[in-house]
């Protein structure tokens, strides 16, 4: 499977879906599937979007894959990591959300460097839980007021 540089690079082969669904590790979901309102469901009911696609991506390659299907047939994409913006970034009307939230909600910690990694769809909790057991702790916020 050759790759495009960009979505206008020519010398590519488009991906069918037939091909996107056969090729992905992952799950895909759509609006058809008995999941698909627990795959499009997010923290803040606002920022609920009608996918056309949920793509649960096990790894890099899928999310690759993912995105040059997208491109290829002119999907919009969202990326969904915790599913935690209330503006609805994670997800969109119509468009092929890329899910890191049930493969890659992960978290290891390399206690002699005292540092922890964060997988693509960690939560806070993930790594809070990793890092305290080596003796670490997690910094993180949110303000809605600046100045």
């Amino acid at each position: 499977l050759t790759f495009a540089t960009s979505p206008n690079d020519s010398t590519s082969s488009s991906l069918s879906l037939s091909t996107f669904k056969n090729l992905f590790k992952g799950d895909i979901v759509t609006p058809d599937d008995p999941d698909y309102t627990s795959a499009i469901d997010r923290w803040a009911q606002n920022a609920v979007r009608r996918a056309k696609f949920v793509a649960f991506a096990k790894d890099e390659e899928d999310i690759k894959l993912a995105i040059k299907y997208a491109c290829d047939e002119k999907i919009p994409i969202a990326i969904c990591g915790g599913g935690h913006n209330p503006a609805g970034a994670s997800s969109r009307e119509g468009g092929l959300v890329i899910d890191l939230s049930r493969y890659l909600n992960t978290a290891t910690a390399d206690p002699e460097k005292r540092l922890a990694y964060a997988g693509g769809g960690a939560r806070w909790s993930t790594v809070d839980e990793i890092a305290i057991v080596h003796g670490l702790a997690t910094v993180g916020g949110m303000t809605g007021v600046g100045g």
